[in-house]
């Protein structure tokens, strides 16, 4: 362990050391689940913002999608809330199994991301608490002075590094930024960093090589169908020349004894939009996989008809493609196909709520989570591939899921129907890959 390491890790526990002793817990929810308690002494202004502590008891061991080898039954956080705009973000973070710290972080709260939290989240109980409790300290003392943190601590001074984790079952409380809308635009993380071009690379920072948008126009036939991709702009170079593109074919695999994918599927999706290729749903913060031992976090899913990987060399009339990214911008795809037969509720409540219009986005008021969409069984086919769209970035982990789900042939139909036109990129060579099962 490095001497700065452990400096940083001294100043963390210090801090919240300090701030123990001064503190009177107030029980905001108790339930099967968890004991969520706030600190009504550390209720402070910090210039647009109002910061409390909150520590959160598991009454089963949690745990750390970013430390996936780490449990926790108790997670202790300092967080901040934008009560004018309803947003929250995590600068500091405890994690202790039977009384012994097992993970600290921080982060900068100028590099902090406000977002808006989950309903009924703890994070969003807390915030309905201390913004409720600012507004009536602000409105009883307008003409007295800022209070004094009990911490002892300068606000200006608080900098940690490093980006506090979420805690388990409750990760509203760490940010994300949500889905873009370009076709072949991802989520980025920093906002102030230029797109750059994209290079083949097994693991390669996908979110970084997607440009923030197309500067040609692509579709899915003709003169700017895909094989002509590659010739529309420099950056959709790699559509042409890449080794490692999607949708790979998936007839010759290898028996690996790939293990279930460890996911936690239960925050809803947000919206709907129409693309100029087709749909997507975007998705709440929250919903996340584990895969190599890192987490990744759903952002969106997208619609594909017909489906553009086959199995044996069968295609099916829709794939669903739900994109994930962890915290080193590395994408992960995870794909359901869907076969005709018993009419699927999900689809249906999709359905009645697609956006009309080229450019609308739809707000869903019907409950749909990712675990609708995925089937019982968990066997899956996993390589390394690319984008299916321009710029046909590589380095993308996909998972296919073996079993199709089930909707019935009007809805199947309504889906393709409403995209316009087939929007699946024909099948690309594996150029020696191989595809695992």
């Amino acid at each position: 362990m490095s001497p700065i390491y452990k400096i940083l890790c001294s100043v963390l526990l210090l801090v919240y050391a300090l701030h123990s002793e001064a503190a009177t817990w107030v029980k905001l929810k108790d339930n099967t689940y968890s004991r969520l308690m706030l600190d009504r002494q550390s209720v402070l202004t910090h210039e647009s913002y109002t910061k409390a502590w909150v520590k959160i008891e598991y009454k089963t061991p949690q745990k750390n999608p970013d430390s996936v080898d780490k449990e926790y039954t108790l997670s202790k956080a300092l967080w901040y809330f934008d009560c004018a705009v309803q947003k929250t973000a995590t600068t500091q973070v405890f994690q202790y199994l039977h009384q012994e710290l097992v993970y600290s972080a921080a982060v900068d709260l100028k590099n902090a991301e406000f977002t808006e939290p989950q309903p009924d989240s703890d994070v969003e109980i807390a915030m309905r608490y201390v913004c409720k409790s600012a507004s009536s300290h602000a409105a009883a003392n307008v003409a007295r002075q800022p209070p004094v943190s009990t911490l002892g601590l300068d606000p200006k001074k608080e900098t940690m590094t490093n980006l506090a984790p979420p805690a388990a079952g409750n990760a509203a409380a760490t940010p994300m930024k949500t889905a873009p809308k370009a076709d072949n635009e991802l989520p980025k993380n920093d906002s102030s960093k230029k797109a750059e071009k994209p290079v083949a690379a097994e693991k390669a920072d996908v979110s970084k090589t997607a440009p923030a948008k197309a500067t040609a126009e692509w579709s899915y036939e003709g003169k700017t169908g895909p094989d002509q991709w590659g010739k529309l702009d420099a950056q959709f170079n790699t559509c042409s020349t890449g080794l490692n593109q999607s949708p790979a074919p998936l007839d010759s695999t290898i028996h690996a004894a790939l293990k279930p994918i460890r996911s936690i599927q239960k925050f809803t999706a947000k919206d709907i939009q129409r693309l100029p290729h087709g749909m997507r749903v975007n998705f709440k913060e929250g919903n996340m996989m584990v895969l190599d031992k890192s987490a990744f976090q759903l952002k969106y899913m997208d619609v594909h008809t017909p489906s553009e990987h086959q199995i044996n060399g069968q295609s099916y009339p829709l794939e669903l493609q739900f994109l994930h990214v962890d915290n080193k911008k590395n994408v992960a795809m995870m794909s359901v196909l869907f076969k005709a037969g018993d009419p699927s509720e999900a689809m249906e409540k999709l359905l009645v709520q697609l956006p009309k219009t080229a450019g609308e986005i739809a707000l869903l008021k019907a409950r749909l989570t990712p675990s609708d969409w995925m089937p019982t069984n968990p066997q899956y086919y996993r390589y390394s591939g690319s984008l299916t769209t321009p710029p046909c970035t590589e380095g993308v982990r996909w998972i296919i899921m073996k079993s199709p789900r089930q909707a019935s042939s009007e809805q199947l139909k309504a889906f393709a129907d409403a995209i316009g036109k087939p929007n699946h990129r024909p099948t690309q060579a594996l150029n020696g890959r191989t595809v695992l099962e």
